[in-house]
């Protein structure tokens, strides 16, 4: 009996993996040799084992060897970038659980305890059962396949892929440190570093064709198309992959596959993203699940992104308009309602700005009626984007005159040490403000900022005037105003 580790490439420690074999000669041969030559017998070892492909359902289950801050398991789904909760089921106290249904929809979930703590595994009905063994928390870090071939196949791909990250770092940091003039070992480096990616590519594509109905070969298959797709534009990426294909909507490949085609999309004329919008849903409207998520996350996108006006197009036409196929669920219509609250032209929200270390506070009411134009810098001092665009905020605020244009800072930090070193650090010149909240901070949740930084202008009667992405849209702004 022999077993071989492997390691998580997306996480920063190891995660085991073990494989249990069978005594026969031949798989104790490669057990030997595998000490020998690592990498040829990965896939050789996989080939090895032999698992059912007749159920139309599967089984999920497994045991906790040691005991777990914990009472239920979580199946959750994959819906694009979201994973949602399925099911769940209790943990017994010999440490063993089991889901009481089957699955029958193929596509990447994830198991776990405690909301955070999770880890990947596939469900394909061709099997008939997935069986888990965890050895301790954090889950990704001590996990075993007791029974399934494409989560084995899976990890055993993570381990290859760990192994291959981990030599491309070295090689990284050998090439950080060689001389311009060390071309030889340059041309060496780059040669290593093209053949790691080959080798890592053959022994993915040598893994799916082990089972090349099951779902992890159908991921391989999907993500290498739309890979080859994405250089050559839209149209490409149209025809590589399939919107309205649930099995894509089940794996992380469909949110890339919206984004990539946006990306792709060529900014000709006012309305080109409005468009390419619209073509997205068009091309999931054969399927519910895949529409709907495609509404969601496009609405998403743009409301956390911007531009504004496409996030209140799709609102407009597809949540509360007559292109709405399927009645919005509750999360969208909240992200629906805070973009119609936040409009450009909606009264702003009235917020209290305060600032450690002095007592008195004062009203945003009182400071946009002083100046044509307000603008709130919703910013972190551990925010890389937000320090790039001060430089510019400060020679704004150096040009405009006080009565025409007035700056206000919002930094959402969890402490004063961070707070007053980024004053004095970039040379702040407006009044800034914050709680000490981090994302608690109550201005941020009422003017509904997702992400940082975040712009509002408002104008001397409070309300929002516009929502510039940076410095730059600002000046065009104001000096348009």
């Amino acid at each position: 009996m022999c077993g071989v580790l492997f390691f998580n490439p997306i996480l920063p420690e190891a995660a085991t993996v073990r494989f249990f074999l069978a005594t026969d000669p031949i798989r104790q041969d490669l057990c030997k040799r595998s000490t020998m030559s690592r990498m040829p017998y990965f896939i050789l070892l996989v080939l090895a084992i032999s698992f059912s492909d007749q159920a139309l359902a599967q089984q999920v289950s497994g045991m906790f060897e040691r005991p777990l801050p914990a009472r239920m398991v979580v199946l959750y789904g994959t819906t694009g970038s979201e994973h949602p909760p399925l099911d769940s089921t209790a943990i017994q106290p010999d440490g063993r659980f089991t889901f009481g249904k089957t699955f029958e929809a193929p596509g990447f979930y994830q198991l776990g305890v405690n909301d955070s703590d999770r880890v990947d595994i596939i469900l394909d009905p061709l099997e008939p059962a997935v069986e888990m063994a965890f050895h301790g928390i954090p889950l990704q870090r001590n996990l075993s396949v007791i029974t399934s071939g494409e989560n084995q196949r899976l990890w055993t791909y993570k381990g290859l892929s760990r192994q291959a990250q981990e030599r491309a770092s070295a090689i990284q940091q050998e090439r950080l440190g060689a001389s311009p003039l060390d071309t030889g070992l340059i041309r060496r480096l780059d040669r290593e570093e093209s053949a790691l990616r080959v080798s890592l590519r053959n022994d993915l594509d040598s893994l799916a064709m082990l089972a090349p109905n099951g779902q992890f070969a159908f991921g391989v298959a999907v993500d290498h198309r739309l890979d080859a797709a994405i250089p050559l534009g839209r149209d490409s990426i149209r025809e590589a992959f399939d919107f309205a294909d649930p099995r894509t909507l089940r794996s992380a490949a469909f949110s890339k596959a919206v984004v990539t085609y946006l990306q792709s999309t060529a900014v000709e004329y006012e309305f080109s993203l409005h468009d390419a919008c619209d073509s997205l849903l068009q091309f999931a409207e054969r399927n519910a699940a895949c529409w709907t998520y495609m509404r969601h996350h496009l609405v998403d996108i743009f409301a956390t992104y911007g531009p504004d006006d496409l996030a209140q197009y799709l609102v407009d036409r597809y949540v509360v308009g007559a292109g709405s196929l399927y009645p919005p669920d509750p999360t969208l219509l909240e992200i629906a309602a805070a973009q119609m609250r936040m409009a450009i032209g909606a009264p702003a929200p009235d917020i209290e700005l305060v600032r450690p270390g002095i007592k008195d506070t004062t009203m945003l009411s009182d400071v946009w009626p002083k100046h044509d134009h307000t603008a709130i810098f919703f910013y972190s001092s551990t925010c890389d984007h937000c320090h790039e665009q001060m430089p510019g905020l400060r020679q704004v605020v150096a040009d405009e005159l006080p009565e025409h244009f007035q700056l206000i800072g919002i930094a959402l930090d969890a402490t004063e040490e961070e707070f007053f070193a980024t004053i004095a650090e970039e040379s702040i010149t407006w009044p800034s403000y914050t709680r000490l909240m981090g994302w608690g901070d109550q201005g941020a949740k009422d003017f509904n900022v997702k992400a940082t930084p975040t712009i509002f202008v408002l104008d001397r009667q409070g309300r929002i005037a516009a929502k510039p992405r940076d410095h730059d849209e600002l000046r065009a702004f104001l000096d348009k105003n």
